[in-house]
């Protein structure tokens, strides 16, 4: 093993390492815990260049690369869900620095949490062994649960953070434990305990698994599950999303939903697909009924929520149901574009969940005191603020699956991969369920501009926060416009992923 070698591949995390480090170094140096306006630009800039590097750098990286003896593995997978994570962190950044100077908080050490989460996501992204998928899991839920609390000052920040701790520390127990099943289990079949998906695959292939092996590969399946927020491992999700910082809550609605898809599909694809050839239907309708039961549930939920932050907490629920879809198509076909149409899909929900969120942050003011944002307080703004309310109605088409969106292709794509695998029925259900979500999303829009306001609301007045709601909705667009162009560079990428 040629560590130095090893060390170079892995320069995008080392990256975000070193300047998650440089931010807390520039932060205790500047001394005031508290920046005037304008005084941390500095740290985010820093923050996103170096997020922009790591993704430069991800995005050069040629073929597969092998490292630490199959800890690592960068591969068209990592390279896919590894930039859209990245991408996540870096609006999390722009939104964040919008949100932080016009409430008064410290800047340096919410960046870093970002930059912190964004490595762990990476490492499950690029996760070639059992270890490294749940180390990743930690370093970013550990971020990610400071985040959520960040505001010390608020006792629904706290209830945040310690809700998601709790529901967590469960979820890793799981994990960890069906990680020490799958140990065992791997040394009982191939006579060598291994800990790489390499390893497991050929353990699984052409050999009786016995029960301890599945309880094993569900339990792991479970804490995964809690990381997507799927049915019924979704009840943390509400209350964490209301009560974080809404910049915190952005970046954990897509982020972590994100990496731990990448770190389904893996595990998936060693576990439950035998050499390349699809999985056993109980597996298959195993995925498939959770799907059904988080989009459905996620939706229903969804149309009785009156806050805008629990709204799109449920709707958050539903797209995770959308993205099991895809995953089931895969596991049925796994030489299909099923990969593909997840990624696309979830670069997608990328982009335009943290819109909405971006858009809610707008109407959150330092002097408000108003801990929720009812949808009901944005009557009239889309006449009011029409950059806003146009902005604000494309987030809401894109996740009602209206086209030309990115929300419409992905939807489309996800559907056809799982037509094509045979799966019409559960296609079926996710349409209807899908026409039952565009219900709430419509409604934010009509509220915008067909209610009369009861209040002026005033906007957060903030360049950042300008540039990031336009860059989401640029990307909402034009991906929505030119989806071939994303799929012939995720099918150059995933070719031979599977062997």
């Amino acid at each position: 093993m040629n560590i130095l070698g090893d060390l170079g591949g892995l320069s995008p995390l080392w990256i975000l390492v070193l300047t998650a480090l440089a931010v807390l170094l520039l932060t205790v140096t500047g001394g005031d815990k508290r920046p005037a306006p304008g005084s941390s630009t500095h740290l985010a800039v820093l923050s996103l260049v170096g997020l922009f590097t790591a993704g430069v750098l991800l995005w050069n990286v040629e073929g597969t690369r092998t490292l630490f003896s199959g800890a690592i593995v960068i591969d068209g997978i990592g390279v896919l869900f590894g930039l859209t994570s990245l991408c996540g962190a870096f609006f999390g950044v722009v939104f964040a620095a919008a949100y932080l100077q016009e409430h008064g908080l410290s800047h340096g050490e919410f960046f870093s949490l970002v930059l912190f989460a964004a490595v762990g996501m990476l490492m499950v992204a690029l996760a070639g062994d059992l270890l490294t998928l749940f180390i990743g899991i930690e370093t970013m839920s550990l971020a990610v649960y400071v985040l959520a609390g960040y505001r010390r000052s608020s006792r629904r920040s706290q209830e945040a953070a310690l809700k998601y701790f709790v529901y967590g520390a469960f979820a890793s127990a799981f994990a960890l434990f069906g990680i020490a099943l799958l140990y065992g289990e791997v040394g009982r079949l191939s006579g060598t305990p291994a800990l790489t998906f390499k390893a497991l695959g050929a353990a699984f292939l052409g050999h009786e698994v016995s029960v301890a092996g599945f309880i094993g590969v569900a339990m792991l399946l479970c804490g995964l599950g809690f990381k997507i927020a799927a049915v019924p491992f979704h009840m943390w999700a509400p209350d964490v999303y209301e009560g974080a910082p809404t910049p915190s809550t952005a970046f954990m609605a897509v982020g972590i939903k994100t990496a731990a898809f990448a770190g389904v599909l893996r595990f998936v694809a060693a576990t439950l697909i035998a050499g390349g050839e699809r999985g056993t239907e109980t597996a298959i309708q195993i995925f498939e009924v959770l799907g059904v039961l988080t989009m459905v549930l996620g939706n229903l939920l969804a149309i009785r929520q009156t806050q805008i932050k629990r709204m799109l907490a449920y709707s958050s629920i539903a797209h995770a149901g959308y993205v099991l879809v895809g995953v089931a198509a895969f596991i049925a076909e796994p030489k299909s574009y099923a990969v593909e149409a997840v990624a696309y899909y979830l670069f997608g929900y990328t982009a335009m969940t943290l819109g909405a969120f971006g858009v809610v942050l707008a109407f959150e003011r330092g002097e408000d005191r108003r801990p929720d944002l009812p949808i009901e307080r944005l009557a009239g703004t889309g006449h009011r603020y029409p950059a806003f309310g146009l902005a604000m109605a494309l987030f809401m088409f894109s996740l009602a699956g209206i086209p030309p969106t990115a929300g419409f292709f992905g939807k489309l794509a996800l559907f056809s991969a799982a037509v094509a695998a045979g799966r019409t029925s559960v296609v079926i259900i996710a349409v209807l369920a899908s026409a039952i979500g565009a219900f709430y999303y419509l409604r934010v829009t009509v509220v915008m501009y067909m209610r009369a306001a009861g209040t002026e609301e005033k906007r957060v007045e903030s360049a950042w926060l300008s540039a990031g709601l336009w860059l989401c909705a640029a990307l909402t667009l034009v991906f929505g416009l030119l989806p071939d162009t994303y799929f012939a560079i995720a099918k150059r990428l995933v070719t031979g992923w599977l062997g």
